[in-house]
């Protein structure tokens, strides 16, 4: 009898394990063949890479807790296709409050939990680097960041533009020195659309000789816009009209024109001439527009010369001044009229020189 009831436990405890193991698959699904690759947090920013045998579309939460506590949470829909990892990324709105938490990510299918993972976060002087970070400026064209290093390391260095929860281009420098002050510039190669808000953060890897490198983000944002520069040097302006070359600054589009006003010092009278730049304009490009005055009367000017876009804000503006000078008009010089008197004088002179000739010769 004993037997037999071991023999009745042993299966009650096979299908406790069995029922476990089915209560557990009903909400992690190995079947969706969904991992989580790489998990990541520090108290500025989250990302997380995922990758599926399936394709797949669900949701990951980021969740951050101190001691247990929920302190905040986002909710970020994904779309990822079979065998193309995906990275979602999330930036921390709340300010910390204390010295460690815990941040979390689950991936979802629809309600289905499919996978999760933690990661511990610090935050004071318990995770930070051996550097300062001086200056971080995302602009149009590109991004600056500038590291003041208080003791000697290396760091491997990610510039990452983020539209959304997504990562767009990603720049990587490897095996940064940090000796002394390091800027790392990088400059976007792709357009920007005009009045969007765009996202930057740089991912600083600081390796460490017996443990894993200390990861630190930063976070800065811009709303991009077109801009341009008139180039002061190529400006000539004359009686005849102006040259103006302007240069892209920014991966907006520029597409706009070239609006000069002269100003009559005497009469404050304003002229107006306005000419469209030929070429579309983006950082580093160049183009040079010509004004013709078109009868610009004599007199002295305040020229202002302005590079305004297609919203007719102005861009640039670059100020000088112009004399026209007053021209003696041409005029016929009448042919000289004949003398009577002058003429006889002319005429009795010869005839006394003719004599005395003559009287020398004879005597």
């Amino acid at each position: 009898m004993r037997e037999v009831n071991m023999y009745l436990n042993n299966i009650k405890s096979v299908l406790k394990a069995i029922f476990l193991a089915a209560f557990v698959s009903a909400f992690i699904n190995p079947a969706a063949g969904l991992e989580i690759v790489d998990f990541f947090s520090d108290f500025t920013s989250s990302d997380v890479t995922i990758n599926s045998s399936q394709a797949l579309q669900g949701r990951a939460v980021f969740e951050l807790f101190n001691e247990g506590n929920l302190v905040e949470s986002h909710d970020v829909p994904f779309n990822i296709k079979a065998g193309e990892p995906a990275t979602k990324v999330i930036v921390w709105q709340k300010k910390p409050q204390q010295d460690y938490y815990t941040a979390k990510v689950s991936i979802f299918d629809d309600s289905k939990l499919l996978d999760s993972k933690t990661y511990q976060v610090s935050y004071g002087t318990v995770s930070l680097p051996g550097f300062h970070v001086v200056d971080f400026s995302p602009s149009n064209s590109g991004a600056q960041l500038l590291l003041r290093p208080f003791s000697p390391s290396v760091a491997d260095i990610k510039i990452e533009m983020l539209d959304n929860n997504d990562i767009v281009y990603t720049e990587t420098r490897k095996d940064v020195s940090l000796l002394m002050n390091a800027e790392i510039k990088t400059t976007w190669p792709f357009l920007l659309t005009n009045d969007k808000e765009y996202t930057v953060r740089a991912k600083i890897f600081t390796h460490r000789l017996y443990a894993s490198p200390l990861i630190n983000t930063y976070i800065a944002y811009f709303t991009a816009a077109d801009d341009v520069e008139i180039l002061r040097d190529d400006v000539e302006v004359d009686e005849y009209g102006a040259s103006v070359t302007i240069r892209g600054k920014s991966r907006v589009p520029f597409d706009g024109s070239i609006v000069v006003n002269a100003r009559n010092r005497a009469t404050g009278e304003i002229q107006t001439f306005n000419q469209r730049v030929e070429e579309i304009l983006v950082s580093g490009k160049e183009d040079t527009a010509g004004v013709v005055w078109g009868g610009l009367a004599p007199g002295t000017y305040y020229i202002e010369i302005l590079a305004v876009n297609q919203d007719n804000k102005t861009l640039d503006r670059y100020e000088t001044i112009l004399r026209i000078p007053e021209y003696a008009s041409a005029t016929e010089t009448p042919p000289a009229k004949s003398t009577p008197g002058f003429i006889a004088l002319i005429s009795i002179l010869m005839v006394l020189a003719a004599s005395r000739w003559l009287k020398r010769k004879g005597g």
